[in-house]
């Protein structure tokens, strides 16, 4: 059975966002995520100002694939480094606000359930993620022969 694991990440996170786009309705953006960066450390907004609050979901989702985490684990995953001018870089963390609004609408769809660890996928959401994994890795194995085996 081929899983997210097996898959590259970008193509995964690709192929999940417009999926999610697409087809799923409770996955929308705010009207403020059209004008603001994703954090303080950031300078300016995301390239991909129409799509990346898809692209978080998906992230977001291939990362729950493995393990259960919540806004605080979050925060801590979507971080980076802020510069202080001459002063040595401090590690910042990513505000949790959209990312709990993300969690949230994934749970109305039925892709997320709550659990004592945090959130989690749901059957639904891990079927998801295979699925959609089988298909890069068909892709994949069309283009290079010696992963066809892993097929059967």
């Amino acid at each position: 059975m081929i899983t997210a694991n097996m898959v590259p990440a970008n193509i995964l996170i690709e192929k999940l966002s417009a999926y999610i786009k697409e087809n799923v309705k409770e996955v929308q953006p705010p009207e403020w995520s059209l004008f603001s960066k994703t954090a303080s450390f950031k300078e300016r907004i995301p390239d991909d100002i129409e799509n990346w609050w898809y692209i978080r979901a998906a992230s977001i989702m291939r990362r729950l694939y493995n393990d259960s985490f919540g806004v605080e684990k979050s925060k801590t995953i979507y971080g980076g480094i802020k510069t202080k001018g001459s002063n040595p870089p401090h590690v910042a963390k990513a505000p949790g606000h959209s990312t709990r609004l993300i969690f949230q609408q994934l749970e109305k769809a039925g892709l997320l359930i709550k659990s004592r660890d945090g959130r989690k996928l749901s059957p639904k959401g891990i079927s998801l993620l295979d699925k959609l994994s089988y298909e890069i890795f068909k892709d994949l194995a069309d283009k290079n022969t010696s992963l066809k085996k892993y097929l059967e």
